[in-house]
Order: structure tokens, then C-alpha cells, then sequence
């Protein structure tokens, strides 16, 4: 059956009988996983069966399971249960944790090991019973670097019409093959979970830091024909530097997304002969919603010459549309404003909070860019990181992308902190690429890069410099930024007292 047939016939229960038992593989190609989920739906229907609960008041998995056999065994259970199930990252600390307790009220928690302040059952609050759909919720954490987690209220349609609109774009009709080194409960690993079993295909669980570790003869072998694999760009920047380019190179495509490349990367990507497929998506979408075509992104080093930064999240895909909207006018193209969101796959909102951000189908994000004459997707900047010093707005994705330019970070953010002078001072915390990095060395590059007309006006450089042994980024690449903002400050008053 064709992926583009599924949406309106299939369910968990379907899908799950017509799932082939090698659908997935691991690096020991253990099928104990399908006995796994036998045994789970078990223990929730035997807790279903010991408690009453009321119509209206579904059962909650919290899934916290940190070992992916595991955590995937939970999933499929509770889909199979019709239980409502949150995805949790089994890493959080004590603050996330009393943060989740209030929003979602979990029934049962995996693993029951799991240090949670939870009771086993409480029936849910007013507003979390008014926030119920027809169909179980499946809620995906956003935010949860930063202790202020949100859950993303998904449903099986929704990531479903996802997953469809996936295949049609990529690989209408066939099998999907998927490798994934990103967390199942975030939503780049989630969604490899529907489009491979949906379509037929394969999921590969890779362990990302073996793969970085691992010998070059050692390696996995070669990507099955036609594979996908996910990335965000720390992770790519990261397998490049380790020498994986020619492994890297067999796959059918490399989906990079999560937070936006730089353009060095693109350029040593390209030269490598990656097929880099540049996209544009996030939680609240399903993941994504806009990507290059397979046409373009086959031939991705012709593309990425001289000017990289020129690249584009691509087109809209076959489930999503995407509008550049300012005070809800639509924009005309090449026009920056605001960038929305329109698909089957939006979710319902946040579970437990209500955001002014949603409308049905419709998510107004906090994105900005413009559509090009062609309906291509270009990202400039985030509404709420715009810094405004002495009157002038700046995006510190541009000044990121200059910074790493310049060959003398290894990683770096660009953010305003409060000034009496300036309102807003343009700050760069990077880390170091050698002993021989100083701000001064930096400053200098940033002057010649202008020279050769990079562009990065002048009061877009940052006037404070701090270097950091690391900048605290999660798993998908995304910064911490409340903990970073504690660095800073722990950083200048050590100074301050020196």
C-alpha cells in the first residue's frame, strides 16, 4: 500500500497488525522489542481493568523510558491502549519534573523507578478535560531545556497527516528507511518512528556517540538503498570533523534541521558531497513542514558555491502551506515578516496552557523570513532574539554565521544583554577553536571579512566578548539559554572580584 493511502484508513491497531516484526533494527538486530509491547499493553490493560475510570477522564502515560527498545515498546503500547501519552526526556531534572506533574497528571509513569512526585491516578483538572480531543492525545515536550516545559498536543491524525506528507514529497509510494541518532521523545526521532512504519519501511537505531566514536572500519555498513538520515548541524559539523564524510555520503538524503546552518558548514558539506536537504520545522508542526526537493538536494554541492547563506528551507510540503504575514496582511514576496503556519498536522495547542499562538490547522510562529519569487522558504531571524542596540535591530543568527566564519570558534551565540549606553549590547559567548583565540584575533577577522565583502555591518559586532570552555546545548543542538544566561552572569562576577 502506498504511503499517500494511509491517512484516512489506517490506526494504531491496523497498522500495528499488518507491522512487520523486523521493521526495526539495532545495532545487536534484537526483535525482543514486539514481545516488549505484547507485555506492556498488558500491564495498562490490567490497570485499566483494577481502576474505574470515568468517561471522560482517559488514562495518562508519562514515558520516560531512556533505553529506545524500551521507550518504543511504551509507545506502541499505549497507542494500542487508546491511553493518552506524554513523551518525556528521561534526563530532566527536578524542576522539569515538578513542572510536568502539574501538567499532565500521569496515570502510570515508565520506568516506575523514575524519581517523580506523582500519584497514581488523580482525576484530571477542569481546564485539562476541556483541552481534550475526540482522539487520544499524544503530547511532545518543547522547551524543556530550559526548565519551562511545554507538551506540543498532538493526536495520531496529526502526526499521521505528517508522516503522509513526508512520503509524498520525498518517496511517493515507496518505503521509507530511516536511521535515527536523535531522542525518540523529541520530535525529530518521533516522527522517523511513523514515516518508516507507515510507509513499509525500516527504522536503524544508531547510538550517536558510537557512530562519532567508532573506528572508520568500524562503521556501520553502507545506508540501505534510498536512507534517510536526520541531523542537526552541531551533529553534522561534529561527523564531519571526525571524518565520517564518505559514510555519510551513501545516503539517499540527510535531512538537516532544528536550528539554522552556517554557512561555513554548507560550503565544507558541499565539498564533502553530502546530499544535504535543508528544511524548516519544529514541534508544533509535526516537524517539518517546508524541505528542498529531491531534485535539488541530489545536486546540493553544484548549489552551495560562494554564497551559501542564500539557501533556502525550500518548498512547502504537500500537507502545509506557509504565508509571510505583518498585523495579519499578507506579505508580498522577498518582504520579511512573520511566518505562519497552515496543516492538518498543527498541533492542538499546548496541553494545559493556552497559547494565543494557535488557531485550528493555523500556528503563528515566532520565526521571521520571506518567501522568494519562487515560493522558497527563507528563515532571517526569531521575533523574540532581536537585539535593538543604540536603534538598530540585529539578528544574531547573522552574527553567528560571520562569527563561525571566521574559522576561530567552536561554537558560538550571539545574544543582547541589558545596557545603559546602548539599551541592548551586542554579546558573542563562543568557545575558542585554540589558546591562540582572543577577542582581539576575533574583532580583526570580522574587520577582514568585511573587507571581503561578507557584508556584517559594523554595528552588528559585538562590543562584549566571553569565552566559554562549553556552551549548553541539549541533544538536538539547541541552546540553553536560561543556563547560559547563569554562566554569564557567574562569569562577571568572578571577574568583577578579581
Amino acid at each position: 500500500m502506498a504511503a499517500v493511502e494511509l491517512a484516512d484508513s489506517m490506526t494504531p491497531q491496523t497498522l500495528w497488525a499488518r507491522l512487520r516484526r523486523d521493521w526495526l533494527v539495532t545495532e545487536q538486530a534484537d526483535l525482543r522489542w514486539f514481545d516488549l509491547v505484547k507485555d506492556r499493553l498488558a500491564q495498562l490493560e490490567q490497570h485499566a481493568a483494577e481502576n474505574a475510570f470515568e468517561p471522560d477522564a482517559r488514562p495518562m502515560l508519562l514515558l520516560a523510558e531512556r533505553e529506545p527498545l524500551e521507550f518504543l515498546a511504551g509507545f506502541w503500547a499505549g497507542l494500542l491502549a487508546d491511553w493518552d501519552i506524554a513523551l518525556a526526556n528521561a534526563s530532566w531534572g527536578e524542576q522539569e519534573w515538578q513542572s510536568v506533574s502539574r501538567l499532565v497528571s500521569p496515570t502510570v509513569t515508565w520506568p516506575s523507578t523514575r524519581r517523580c512526585r506523582f500519584s497514581t491516578y488523580t482525576r484530571p483538572m477542569p481546564d485539562v478535560l476541556e483541552n481534550r480531543q475526540s482522539e487520544p492525545a499524544i503530547l511532545i515536550p518543547t522547551g524543556g531545556s530550559s526548565g519551562q516545559i511545554k507538551f506540543a498536543h498532538h493526536t495520531w491524525s496529526t502526526l499521521v497527516a505528517a508522516a503522509v506528507g513526508f512520503c509524498a514529497h520525498f518517496y511517493p509510494g515507496q518505503p521509507v528507511a530511516s536511521y535515527c541518532v536523535l531522542p525518540l521523545y523529541h520530535v525529530s526521532g518521533l516522527m522517523q518512528v511513523f514515516r518508516t512504519s507507515l510507509s513499509g519501511g525500516q527504522l536503524v537505531l544508531l547510538p550517536f556517540k558510537s557512530l562519532l566514536s567508532a573506528p572508520p572500519d568500524s562503521l556501520p555498513a553502507a545506508p540501505l538503498p534510498g536512507a534517510f538520515l536526520s541531523l542537526v548541524p552541531t551533529q553534522l559539523e561534529r561527523l564531519i570533523r571526525a571524518g565520517r564524510s564518505l559514510w555519510l555520503s551513501q545516503f539517499y538524503c540527510i535531512l538537516l534541521g532544528g536550528a539554522p546552518p552556517w554557512p561555513s558548514l554548507l560550503k565544507r558539506a558541499a565539498a564533502d558531497r553530502l546530499p544535504l536537504c535543508l528544511s524548516y520545522g519544529m514541534t508544533e508542526t509535526a516537524a517539518m513542514v517546508t524541505a528542498m526537493t529531491p531534485g535539488f538536494f541530489r545536486s546540493f554541492a553544484a548549489f552551495a558555491t560562494e554564497q551559501p547563506s542564500s539557501l533556502s528551507s525550500g518548498y512547502a510540503m504537500p500537507h502545509a502551506s506557509v504565508q509571510i504575514e505583518q498585523a495579519g496582511r499578507r506579505l508580498p514576496p522577498n518582504e520579511v515578516g512573520q511566518v505562519v503556519v497552515r496543516s492538518s498536522a498543527i498541533a492542538h495547542g499546548y496541553y494545559n496552557a493556552p497559547s494565543a499562538s494557535f488557531a485550528k490547522n493555523t500556528f503563528y510562529t515566532d520565526d521571521l523570513g520571506y518567501l522568494d519569487t519562487q515560493g522558497e522558504l527563507h528563515i532571517t531571524g526569531r521575533a523574540s532574539g532581536k537585539i535593538i542596540s543604540g536603534g538598530e535591530n540585529i539578528f544574531p543568527a547573522e552574527v553567528e554565521a560571520a562569527l563561525r566564519s571566521t574559522q576561530q570558534v567552536m561554537d558560538v551565540c550571539v545574544l543582547g544583554l541589558p545596557d545603559a549606553e546602548w539599551g541592548e549590547v551586542v554579546t558573542a559567548a563562543y568557545v575558542p577553536a585554540s589558546k591562540t583565540v582572543s577577542p582581539e584575533s576575533l574583532k580583526s577577522a570580522l574587520v577582514s571579512a568585511n573587507a571581503a565583502r561578507l557584508q556584517l555591518s559594523r554595528y552588528k559586532h559585538p562590543k562584549r566578548w566571553i569565552a566559554l570552555p562549553k556552551l549548553p546545548r541539549n541533544a538536538q543542538g539547541k541552546l540553553n539559554r536560561s543556563r547560559l544566561l547563569a554562566q554569564i552572569k557567574t562569569q562577571s562576577s568572578a571577574s568583577a572580584q578579581g
